[in-house]
């Protein structure tokens, strides 16, 4: 018996090591620090006024923008680039077919500049994990748009209970492209798809990357051009800095782990960002982070919190273990807190988060506050943090949600860390956009926590067990 016992546990060790995955080359990466000349700040919102939806669309025209003014090339890595629908979406949403519309400008511009080179680094969602070709895209490819996708295989695995199998019994055996016999669990209308393709979905990780750049400007967001998500709240920061150099080199390392067979062919070319000035504007300061080292980074800074400090979270998820332990350390040492995180009829994860929080602050008499976007339908898909010191103010903003699997360097992820003076037209837009959500002025924007609050022990713990083994959708 307690050879067997041995065997077994060897086997599961064996297993384990066998399907773990290190951090491909050139990931969890920062920049070192640029001044900025300006930094320009923008976002859709969905919210109620008297009693109707209005709907406020700012960030799809600054993308349309930069692509239109690209002279050598343009360059978008995206996490979802599809009008794919879910049952019922279209009744509820009434959404608008971002990825048509982006699809069709590339294509004006192909026909326009010929000679400007696009490229495009997408996730394996937009073809249901290698299921099927997406027919947008091959119209793209057709027209001369280089396209990669990630291959997901080659990051670590979030989930590694499900993943030890899945790389050891099923992916040997591959997944046959455009051959699917199933229906779509997730969206109506789409190609069939495999038994395979479904079980590597299940492996939950992503290339989640927001970033849309030509050879001058670049922007970092929270929005994917795709329908499903075309009517949530989301922001966006647009900026032209050297900076630009290192930003695109992150991507050059991405490319390297795109699938074979992708018109990318793995590989983005070298580019000179030597035409772009260095500014001598201090009171604004750039720095560009991937994949882990933006909690690293937060997790610095929260840690330098105190009495007279005021740190602002708005959040599409807020779950991972060291963020919310950083933002109770940092309201014992007297710093004030303010978050609004998305609202949901499910507890899991930001009810729970906020239940913990809360009840920290009552017990403590500790200055955290917390909000529930006032979202239908659709998703309140914000993923921004502030610190605000006596003389400058620190933002985070990009495509990293607070949880553990955006955080910890498992899907790809990018964030802008700004610095800026309190007179800059930056830190006002922002400060002015998160008091606009916070009181409420000209819209029903945020809910009061009591009234939407989820305390119940059974929701913390179920809360606390996904986040801990990565059986969420978080």
């Amino acid at each position: 018996m307690k050879k067997s016992k041995y065997t077994i546990l060897n086997i599961i060790i064996l297993l384990s090591v066998l399907s773990c995955v290190s951090l491909p080359e050139g990931l969890s990466t920062k920049s070192e620090i640029y001044n900025a000349d300006n930094v320009d700040f923008y976002y859709d919102l969905t919210y109620q006024k008297d009693g109707k939806t209005e709907y406020e669309r700012q960030i799809w025209e600054q993308a349309y923008d930069i692509l239109d003014n690209a002279k050598e090339f343009f360059l978008m890595d995206i996490f979802v680039f599809n009008d794919f629908l879910g049952k019922g979406v279209r009744e509820k949403l009434h959404p608008l077919n971002i990825a048509e519309e982006f699809s069709e400008k590339i294509l004006e511009k192909r026909k326009k500049d010929p000679d400007v080179e696009i490229y495009l680094i997408l996730d394996e969602s937009n073809t249901f994990y290698g299921a099927f070709d997406n027919k947008t895209h091959k119209k793209l490819e057709e027209a001369g748009v280089h396209i990669g996708y990630v291959d997901l295989a080659k990051l670590r695995d979030p989930m590694l209970t499900y993943s030890t199998i899945w790389r050891l019994f099923i992916r040997p055996f591959g997944n046959p492209k455009n051959k699917g016999k199933t229906k779509n669990p997730v969206y109506e209308g789409t190609d069939k798809v495999t038994i395979r393709s479904i079980l590597r979905a299940l492996n939950a990780k992503a290339d989640h990357r927001k970033l849309i750049m030509n050879e001058n400007t670049a922007m970092l967001t929270s929005a994917n051009p795709h329908a499903e998500g075309s009517r949530h709240s989301n922001v966006a920061f647009k900026f032209s800095s050297p900076i630009l150099k290192d930003i695109y080199s992150a991507e050059q390392s991405v490319a390297k782990i795109t699938k074979p067979d992708g018109s990318l062919k793995q590989q983005l070319p070298d580019r000179d960002f030597s035409n772009i000035p260095f500014s001598n504007n201090s009171k604004i300061k750039l720095q560009y982070f991937t994949e882990g080292q933006t909690a690293l980074d937060i997790s610095k800074e929260l840690a330098e919190t105190g009495i007279g400090d005021k740190i602002i979270v708005s959040q599409f998820f807020l779950a991972d273990r060291e963020m919310i332990k950083g933002l109770k350390k940092a309201a014992k040492r007297g710093a004030e807190i303010q978050i609004i995180l998305s609202n949901s009829k499910a507890g899991i994860p930001n009810k729970a988060s906020a239940g913990e929080l809360m009840k920290y602050a009552r017990k403590h008499n500790y200055k955290i506050n917390v909000k529930f976007f006032n979202n239908g339908e659709e998703k309140y898909h914000v993923k921004m943090l502030s610190i605000l010191k006596k003389d400058y103010m620190i933002t985070y903003g990009g495509s990293t949600n607070f949880t553990r699997r955006n955080m910890r360097n498992y899907n790809l992820e990018n964030e802008l860390k700004i610095i800026s003076a309190y007179d800059q037209n930056i830190s006002k837009n922002i400060l002015d956009y998160y008091d606009r959500l916070w009181t409420n002025r000209d819209g029903e924007f945020t809910l009061p926590y009591d009234k939407h609050k989820n305390e119940k022990i059974i929701n913390d713990l179920l809360f606390r067990f996904m986040e801990m083994n990565g059986f969420s959708a978080f």
